[in-house]
């Protein structure tokens, strides 16, 4: 990597309702995280992040609470289906990280998104911005949804943009599979697996 200290790792969405065995939505992502060891392969990339000092940013969705979306006139249906079942709960088992790709003393941490994009109403720009990062590797879930739409965001605000295909997942192998392969190269400039992408991190 030519220089870790203008790069920042990003981890979008890595709750235990997503990632655990006890998770809410565990069992509709298992085939993918688990076919693409995906859990193990964003710990290596975020371990190697640390090793080389690499600045580490967490992009969290917004954690279920009481009336927290009464504000919004027009729910998406991801938000509704939050509302009904309570996923990332505040405070609970569910909406904490995963234990393996928790956050560690200097990470950023940015405010909530509420919907998929981890620029959207956050401050995870100004967070960035601050520590003078210009390129961006992201990891995380849902590779088709909220990496997608972080993505985006970050090419649009003048980030260098590296998408990880076997550091994400997806709740079908079909959604998974077509957005790496269709989406991801119109949206990054550099599209990687993780053992390439470990080579040139530690190189």
């Amino acid at each position: 990597m030519k220089n870790p200290k203008n790069t920042a790792l990003v981890l979008v969405d890595p709750y235990n309702d997503f990632l655990s065995r006890r998770g809410q939505t565990w069992m509709m992502l298992r085939n993918v995280a688990l076919s693409n060891g995906m859990i193990g392969k964003a710990r290596s990339i975020l371990e190697s992040a640390r090793k080389q000092q690499m600045t580490v940013a967490y992009a969290p969705h917004y954690r279920w609470r009481p009336g927290g979306l009464s504000g919004r006139k027009y729910l998406h249906p991801t938000q509704f289906m939050q509302e009904r079942s309570h996923i990332f709960a505040e405070g609970r088992f569910g909406g904490r990280f995963l234990p393996e790709l928790a956050p560690a003393d200097g990470d950023i941490i940015a405010s909530e998104h509420l919907c998929s994009s981890g620029f959207a109403g956050t401050n995870l720009h100004e967070q960035l911005q601050a520590r003078g990062i210009t390129h961006l590797i992201i990891v995380g879930l849902i590779t088709n949804t909220c990496i997608e739409a972080t993505a985006r965001s970050a090419v649009d605000l003048g980030y260098h943009v590296t998408l990880v295909t076997d550091a994400v997942a997806a709740f079908a192998p079909v959604e998974h599979d077509l957005a790496i392969r269709e989406n991801y190269p119109r949206i990054g400039h550099h599209v990687t697996d993780t053992s390439t992408l470990l080579n040139s991190m530690e190189a």
